[in-house]
């Protein structure tokens, strides 16, 4: 009798898969079988996949997609209708299950009648410096938790969306007919969030139950790993947007609030930090995709924001491109007195745009933050490249530091040098004498 099917998705990752089936059949739990289902690729991974099943007969199935899907979502359904577990777990090809994690999610589930339990995630992260390994949420599984429906603990359905760390009662997903949406990225966030409203009881359990390595080539990059690509973000998004109906239908007005910080907090902000990387394109399409979204958030969302990721929040849904590179530069450099900052009526903003509006004038006041109380000695002001010109072996640049609350007056005799140093390793610091030097008013160039 098999007691978990675990279904194993691969696509061109001929050289893991392997290790990833190993790790579901040296489970402590018996009766554990590896559905292996291949997205048509186009290496060895179906061949490896074979291979698996016919060195290890009614205990590996190999199953592979007349074509490729383009996503997580199809492969998983396909193994699912090919279980013969009475629980369903999945893992990825480049992950692994920890050896205990069957044994530790099928007693949850019969010592509660749970229908489904999560278990911790670790994040495993190798690189050439060593390994390094992350719990994923890790309060969330502080300790043994059975829930009677997921309202009375919401907090996993709003942070932890991975399919992964999981285990399912297979009549379950029959009953409720969950499936994963198919050919697009994000695919767990909508499945996790049916899961956690269709479940009638859940098990939380401390145990580490699923390794996600994380992987430094860029060609294997994951889909949360590959968040500069518009694609990406557009997928996120149309998932968010199913999730809020889905509450919005149940009337979870309190878990729709939480879910909305935690999209402020966390999903948003993974893609502003990467904002002054990318080209003016790439913003501009972030603000079509995200902007509208968030602005419809209620001011209590943002009002359980730190100060500068409010700051940002606003302004990103304001649309101010302007104002919100200094501030998502504040945000990644929290020593730097990026910010231009305005005073009024003994208050500091980060702008002065937006202060006839309640939430903008309560969102934008910065002054806790005291950078209008550090010397001049200690600003750190923010400094940008405003133009480059290569001729003859030559480079000349143009720039500009802020000028924070007209700390430096005009009449101020000013001189300065330019300082390059190799972000990577700081080794090297190279010093140039600037050629001229003009106060501007909020800035100098």
């Amino acid at each position: 009798m098999v007691d978990v099917s675990v279904v194993v998705i691969v696509y061109n990752d001929q050289d893991r898969l392997p290790t990833a089936v190993r790790s579901v059949l040296e489970q402590t739990l018996h009766g554990v079988e590896a559905v292996i289902v291949d997205d048509h690729s186009t290496d060895r991974s179906y061949t490896v996949a074979r291979q698996l099943a016919e060195r290890h007969p009614g205990r590996v199935r190999a199953f592979r997609l007349p074509r490729n899907s383009g996503g997580c979502g199809r492969p998983r359904n396909h193994g699912v209708a090919r279980a013969a577990g009475r629980y369903v777990m999945f893992l990825d090809s480049d992950d692994e299950l920890d050896r205990d994690a069957c044994r530790n999610m099928v007693r949850a589930a019969e010592t509660s009648g749970a229908d489904l339990v999560s278990g911790l995630c670790v994040r495993v992260r190798t690189t050439g410096r060593g390994r390094r390994e992350k719990p994923w949420y890790p309060w969330i599984y502080r300790n043994t938790r059975v829930l009677d429906g997921i309202t009375e603990y919401p907090e996993p359905l709003v942070w932890d969306t991975l399919a992964t760390n999981k285990c399912y009662r297979r009549s379950f997903l029959t009953e409720h007919r969950l499936r994963f949406p198919g050919g697009v990225a994000y695919e767990d966030l909508l499945f996790s969030a049916r899961a956690y409203l269709a479940a009638r009881r859940i098990a939380l359990i401390p145990n580490t139950v699923y390794r996600w390595h994380v992987r430094q080539d860029p060609a294997a990059r994951s889909i949360t790993q590959r968040r500069d690509e518009i694609g990406n973000l557009a997928d996120r998004m149309a998932m968010h947007r199913r999730i809020d109906a889905l509450l919005a239908e149940r009337g979870l007005d309190g878990i729709r609030l939480a879910k909305d910080v935690k999209f402020l907090k966390h999903d948003l902000q993974l893609h502003l930090r990467d904002l002054p990387l990318r080209d003016e394109e790439y913003r501009r399409a972030l603000l079509a995709l995200a902007g509208g979204y968030i602005a419809d958030f209620p001011a209590e969302a943002y009002r359980q924001l730190a100060p500068l990721q409010a700051v940002c929040a606003y302004l990103f849904a304001r649309g101010d491109l302007d104002a919100l590179l200094p501030a998502v530069d504040a945000l990644r450099n929290p020593s730097k007195t990026a910010l231009p900052m305005v005073e009024r009526e003994g208050r500091v903003y980060c702008t002065a745009d937006y202060l006839d509006d309640p939430l903008g004038r309560e969102l934008l006041d910065v002054t806790d933050l005291g950078h209008h109380l550090r010397s001049l000695g200690r600003l750190a002001p923010r400094n940008a490249v405003t133009g480059h010109e290569v001729r003859g072996g030559r480079v000349r640049l143009a720039g500009r530091v802020a000028n924070p609350l007209g700390r430096v007056p005009a009449t101020a005799p000013v001189r300065g040098r330019l300082e390059l140093t190799d972000r990577r390793f700081g080794l090297r610091t190279l010093r140039f004498p600037l050629r001229r030097l003009v106060h501007r008013g909020d800035h100098l160039a």
